[in-house]
């Protein structure tokens, strides 16, 4: 005899005549799929459309978040350009300069600032990690270096206050920062430089290897007695000279066979482009660094480029 035999295709349950051998019995009807596991299905299915409806909702907040944070990142990073330094031309002195964040905001920042007719400030500082917490102790750290410089307060006693001021403020065993400085008496014809945990300043005079001002304290913000007691070095200053302050991420940059630039490495470019009129030179450091680097900056980039020229 005949039987309906319900089958199961794509959620649809239709009914198929089959042949079944008379054994005397009445026809019946076979089910594969009972009531409870049809039940069940609509449930399962019910559950996923809820689910599916939840992941839209979270996805379409997380959109909106991730617009407003980028829409503030913007804002952070036209605000933090004031941390950067900027070129300028002061008392027979002119300055070219060169900044540039690893990510959208930094951690690095310099000044180039005249309090008065008398000084010319050159500064570079650079404080640990990266990304949005890097860049505002920067600021904190900018302000307050700022203030200082105004007030003329010799380049060590800044350290020692800066230094006093993070420990005091940050109070954190994962944070320090670096920094280098130099002061040009305008009058005198002389530099005082002072450095902490940073990379040497270059001081160039035309025709020789560039001089190597080592930082004679150690990184400010982890130990109070970071500040040497003798920190400045005093150099005397000629027409022609040329003094170049930088942060780690120039130095720090490796080749295709995983080699880093280093001190030394800068310092080769540094002489060659010595050579070339100072509008050429911080250009032209930068071009033998990409020619020779693999890959873009992984670190936060500042130079400060001075040149005595009368």
């Amino acid at each position: 005899m005949q039987s309906d035999l319900l089958i199961a295709d794509g959620g649809v349950y239709t009914s198929v005549i089959t042949e079944i051998p008379c054994t005397g019995a009445r026809p019946q009807r076979i089910k594969s799929f009972e009531s409870e596991t049809m039940s069940a299905y609509a449930k399962k299915r019910a559950e996923l459309i809820q689910h599916c409806r939840r992941l839209r909702i979270a996805n379409s907040k997380l959109k909106a978040l991730r617009k407003e944070f980028d829409e503030d990142l913007a804002i952070a990073a036209r605000l933090q350009r004031h941390l950067e330094p900027r070129p300028a031309v002061c008392g027979g002195v002119r300055v070219d300069t060169f900044s540039q964040p690893a990510r959208t905001i930094g951690g690095d920042f310099g000044v180039v600032c005249a309090p008065n007719d008398q000084y010319l400030n050159l500064l570079v500082g650079d404080v640990s990690g990266h990304g949005i917490s890097a860049a505002l102790a920067a600021n904190r750290i900018f302000s307050e270096t700022s203030g200082h410089l105004q007030t003329g307060t010799q380049l060590g006693e800044i350290l020692s206050r800066l230094n006093r001021f993070a420990l005091q403020t940050f109070n954190s065993s994962s944070f320090f920062f670096t920094f280098a400085a130099a002061r040009l008496d305008l009058s005198a014809r002389r530099m005082v430089f002072a450095g902490a945990g940073h990379p040497p300043c270059m001081f160039i005079k035309l025709g020789t290897e560039p001089q190597l001002l080592e930082a004679r304290s150690m990184i400010l913000g982890a130990l109070p007695n970071a500040v040497c007691h003798d920190p400045m070095i005093e150099v005397a200053l000629d027409p022609g000279d040329r003094i170049l302050l930088y942060t780690d991420g120039i130095t720090e940059v490796f080749d295709e066979r995983n080699e880093m630039l280093g001190i030394e490495g800068l310092r080769s470019f540094v002489r060659d482009a010595s050579l070339l009129p100072f509008e050429e030179m911080l250009p032209a450091i930068l071009e033998r660094i990409a020619a020779w680097r693999k890959g873009p900056f992984a670190d936060d980039v500042t130079l400060i480029l001075a040149e005595v020229f009368e």
